[in-house]
């Protein structure tokens, strides 16, 4: 889905002088961190080049080379200014394109925001997490809330801690028309899926009549008959739709009244521009609002207004 005309007379009133007045406002802030950060980076380098060939004793030289690169990296802190800016930057756009949606931006999740997709064994082990870009709103009067996920897996390598991206992608939890009182897990088969298993699962397997739905997704609830009622053939042919149309991995529960949703697409959602490129190549905004449209063709597509019942 692409902007429309609607979205195309928003942004020539709002979104194009905004971004041209911010643009003259990052020219000067790239201008006063480059002012201060580079005098510092060159000092840095001139010391790295004349310790490394002036200074005869191995110690000193390794003393001077080291206060070098300290050097340098103040120089390079220097120019964080300029990341700050752009993050700030990119929140006001954020919260300017979403508002003209009728949707609530935050630039994080709430703190608790991930627990019930955990619960569910929705998303995979991880030992560091963050989540930004959470949105909050309405479609055809079905409430939605969602958000990035940025999770992390701690390993050891060569005696070091480091850590392996298990996902990134989203998270996000429609209000679900029908009423239920059991959890059902609808797990995909793609990617990390496959490795996850049905470990955490929980309740029984699921065996359902569409052979195209049982090839992608495998079903476990603690009732049976009432995942049937969830899963009609209707809904199913429209999972497998959604799937089909998502960028990466699906996974889906139904809990708490809600329909919980887990994309990994492996890609940052509603991108923004670089603070070091000029803003005013809009090329992204196209971008971030064909990932807004995904918000609504998910509801769509699964139909999940209240007089369609499902």
């Amino acid at each position: 889905m692409t902007p429309g005309a609607d979205f195309d007379g928003f942004f020539a009133r709002e979104i194009a002088p905004f971004i041209e007045k911010k643009e003259a406002e990052r020219k000067l802030v790239v201008q006063h961190a480059l002012w201060r950060a580079l005098p510092v980076i060159a000092a840095g380098l001139l010391a790295f080049a004349v310790s490394s060939q002036v200074i005869e004793s191995e110690d000193a030289r390794g003393f001077a080379l080291f206060g070098s690169f300290a050097v340098m990296i103040v120089g390079a802190l220097m120019l964080t200014s300029v990341i700050t800016w752009g993050r700030t930057f990119a929140e006001e756009l954020s919260a300017k394109i979403f508002g003209h949606f009728g949707y609530l931006y935050s630039p994080e999740a709430p703190e608790n925001f991930l627990a019930p997709f955990r619960q569910c064994s929705l998303l995979p082990g991880y030992d560091r997490a963050s989540t930004e870009d959470h949105v909050l709103g309405e479609i055809d009067g079905v409430p939605f809330e969602l958000a990035e996920a940025f999770l992390e897996k701690k390993v050891r390598r060569d005696k070091r801690d480091e850590y392996d991206l298990v996902f990134r992608g989203l998270v996000a939890r429609y209000a679900f028309p029908k009423r239920f009182s059991g959890r059902t897990i609808v797990r995909g088969d793609r990617g990390f899926l496959n490795a996850l298993g049905h470990a955490g699962a929980g309740g029984e397997r699921v065996h359902l009549e569409d052979p195209r739905f049982e090839e992608r997704f495998d079903v476990f609830s603690s009732d049976q008959v009432e995942a049937r009622y969830l899963l009609t053939p209707a809904f199913m042919e429209r999972l497998v739709r959604l799937a089909d149309a998502s960028d990466g991995p699906m996974q889906a529960a139904f809990d708490g009244n809600d329909l919980l949703l887990v994309i990994d697409g492996r890609r940052g959602y509603f991108a923004q521009p670089s603070p070091w490129k000029d803003l005013r190549q809009s090329d992204h905004i196209r971008a971030f609002v064909e990932d807004i449209a995904f918000i609504r063709e998910i509801a769509e597509t699964l139909k999940l207004d209240a007089e369609t019942k499902v």
